[in-house]
């Protein structure tokens, strides 16, 4: 998500299928990577002129995560789809 954001800032993300390919990722997860983005009220756009994502008005994306250990102890097995 923070490469995606960089790249849209920076407006080189080339065009979608580029964009995709430079993420390693599909063209439908790319879109679906970008509609979370727009979730967050991004004012997300597309040139073709330019080919390139950018942003409309200046937006700022922050991204937090944390990571944890599970011990065998602590696992459970999830079925489901």
């Amino acid at each position: 998500m923070k490469r995606i954001h960089q790249l849209i800032c920076e407006e080189k993300t080339g065009s979608p299928a580029a964009f995709a390919k430079k993420m390693f990722l599909s063209r439908s997860q790319l879109y679906n990577e970008l509609e979370i983005i727009k979730g967050f009220d991004a004012p997300l756009k597309y040139c073709k002129k330019r080919e390139s994502f950018y942003y409309e008005t200046s937006f700022e994306l922050v991204v937090h995560y944390s990571l944890s250990i599970i011990k065998d102890e602590e696992r459970k097995e999830i079925f489901g789809g």
